[in-house]
């Protein structure tokens, strides 16, 4: 049974780490992807004055390494503060929200990833269940610093986060601004060199098959570390 357990977990791993489906430009490398350790909805999204904003404080999260640095998933703390004064509009069945600026920062001891951004896009679909933050703006560069990886010197960086079970669902409020809400969060981070943005935003209903698969590599990695201390 252990053997087929780390055999299973294996290959969960494997598969994510050579997939390349959360970049949001076709030429990007997804450098690093990132899951909850735990389902409960560590992102908030909250109402501010003349606008909205986004929080995650030290949540545990696994960050998970696939280029650029030694290739595996990592217990980690994430942390987020973003916000935007952009009004919410509406593009036919989804709602969106730009401008949105802010930090996202992966560290357990060191810096695994630091993220500074500038104009990324909130989506939300028509039925307020999932939303996807984007960065694809060439004219607004991501940053990125880290003690774990040797990044290269990208020409065009990207990046996307996926939220599901927003409770309660997402609405726009009187005043056009977004009303609050907790979530799960999951997402990647990539780059390019020598290439230019070509791919197109994901939409937020295909996040939720990508987020159930990061859960599968919680899981596995949970009930590692479970197994392990019962077998001490």
């Amino acid at each position: 049974m252990t053997l087929f357990r780390n055999f299973a977990g294996a290959a969960i791993a494997a598969a994510i780490l050579a997939s390349p489906a959360l970049a949001v430009d076709s030429g990007s490398v997804t450098f690093a992807q990132f899951t909850q350790q735990t389902s409960n909805k560590i992102a908030q999204y909250n109402a501010i004055a003349g606008g909205n904003s986004l929080t995650i404080l030290e949540s545990p999260v696994y960050f998970v390494v696939s280029a650029f640095g030694p290739i595996g998933f990592y217990p980690s703390t994430m942390t987020m503060s973003a916000s935007s004064n952009a009004m919410v509009t509406s593009l036919g069945p989804q709602f969106q929200q730009l401008g949105w600026t802010g930090n996202i920062h992966f560290g357990n001891g060191a810096n695994y990833l630091d993220v500074n951004f500038t104009n990324a896009t909130f989506s939300f679909d028509g039925a307020g269940g999932s939303a996807s933050m984007i960065s694809t703006d060439p004219s607004n560069p991501i940053s990125y610093t880290s003690n774990l990886l040797t990044l290269p010197d990208f020409d065009f960086r990207n990046f996307s986060l996926a939220f599901t079970g927003l409770t309660p669902a997402f609405t726009v409020a009187a005043n056009g601004y977004g009303t609050p809400f907790n979530a799960n969060v999951a997402g990647s981070f990539a780059g390019s060199v020598g290439e230019g943005p070509t791919g197109g935003v994901p939409e937020p209903s295909s996040w939720a098959m990508m987020l159930a698969g990061f859960g599968m590599v919680g899981f596995t990695a949970r009930r590692r570390a479970t197994m392990a201390t019962v077998a001490s």
